[in-house]
């Protein structure tokens, strides 16, 4: 019989890392990576598993909770380690502040019908520079099980309209959901209206995505 509670005392008394990226950073020049199995698919194959392995071994790898991994990399070896990431599919988003997108598994590619969309909404906002890292959460259906409400801007898909979600706090005593700010929007009008967003929060003077949804009530 599988001992589940061996199991549960071991990890309990697993030690805190001794090597994390404020420590790394603290000894030499380092940035932090954002990666991921791919934008769609959330499968980690050995083969990527064993290239995150041999980073672990040379500074830090963390599971955050935005579904992602978070790698520590020395600036010098930026390059090499981008280059070994996408041999094998991994997916790196540049360190800074960006859009960042998140995107739900499309039901494990059983459902695709927003992939097309999804597709132009990556291309033309995934990684763009901004004052602050803004997340964006898409989700294909209205399970929303990749919970897109809890990012600065929410996008959930059905039939063809994306309802929009605006203004979460993620953390902190307040944090909350968006709002629904639009309803039904279609296809070719999001993108438009989601550039518009952000030029306005770019040449805003608000410090928060959230701030600046509250502001425009």
């Amino acid at each position: 019989m599988t001992n589940f509670n061996d199991n549960f005392e071991r990890a309990m008394e697993l030690p805190m890392p001794a090597r994390t990226f404020a420590k790394l950073n603290a000894a030499g020049d380092f940035v932090s990576l954002t990666v991921r199995p791919g934008l769609i698919n959330k499968h980690v194959t050995a083969e990527q598993l064993q290239v995150l392995a041999q980073l672990a071994d040379e500074a830090a790898v963390k599971y955050s909770a935005g579904h992602s991994f978070i790698v520590s990399v020395e600036q010098q070896k930026l390059e090499a380690v981008v280059a070994k990431l996408t041999a094998v599919g991994l997916y790196a988003i540049q360190p800074g502040a960006r859009a960042v997108v998140k995107c739900c598994d499309f039901c494990d590619g059983d459902r695709l019908e927003a992939l097309s969309f999804a597709r132009e909404l990556l291309q033309q906002i995934e990684q763009l520079p901004m004052k602050k890292r803004l997340r964006i959460g898409f989700n294909a259906c209205t399970e929303a099980c990749y919970n897109a409400v809890r990012d600065d801007i929410g996008l959930v898909y059905h039939n063809g309209y994306i309802d929009l979600y605006a203004g979460a706090v993620q953390m902190g005593r307040r944090a909350s959901s968006g709002t629904l700010w639009k309803r039904k929007i279609p296809e070719h009008e999001l993108l438009p209206l989601l550039q518009n967003i952000l030029s306005d929060f770019e040449q805003s003077d608000c410090k928060t995505f959230a701030a600046f949804v509250k502001r425009g009530e």
